[in-house]
């Protein structure tokens, strides 16, 4: 048998086995009923006006994510916190026992609306999963393609 289809084969099992790990391992289902339940919460909450130079403060004992949604982009404090902003909606990964405040640093008052999601071991694992399946998927895919082209070459 040729060396390349040997390895287009191997590429073909490894992407295999990278959708199998994904469908079993990170439901797609469970992470996006995390994410409807934040978006819901996030509508659901009532908005609050704070004062120029007024805060939020937020401490859980577990792991959170706390979404923000506020009339202008608030400061976070820590600002060594991982926190991405996409538009009027921020969200900030807080680790467990860490005082997150939500600042208003402007001159006029905003607006804010807030929802908090706990990471839980089992959505921690769901993502887990799902990076490690992408980045085998992307390694066999990689295989695959050498495999074809060595396969193509050499014909």
């Amino acid at each position: 048998m040729r060396l390349s289809l040997v390895i287009a084969i191997m590429g073909a099992v490894i992407v295999a086995v990278a959708v199998l790990l994904f469908l079993l391992g990170s439901p797609a289902s469970s992470l996006g009923v995390v994410v409807n339940e934040a978006l819901a919460q996030l509508n659901r909450s009532e908005s609050l006006s704070l004062a120029p130079g007024a805060n939020i403060s937020f401490a859980f004992p577990q792991p959170v994510i706390i979404l923000v949604n506020s009339s202008k982009p608030p400061k976070i404090i820590p600002e060594s916190l991982r926190a991405i902003a996409q538009g009027l909606i921020t969200a900030v990964a807080a680790p467990p026992n860490t005082t997150v405040y939500i600042v208003n640093n402007y001159s006029e008052p905003i607006y804010v609306k807030y929802a908090v999601v706990t990471i839980s071991r089992s959505l921690s694992n769901a993502v887990f999963f799902a990076l490690i399946s992408l980045g085998l998927g992307f390694v066999g895919f990689v295989v695959l393609v050498i495999g074809v082209v060595l396969y193509a070459l050499k014909k």
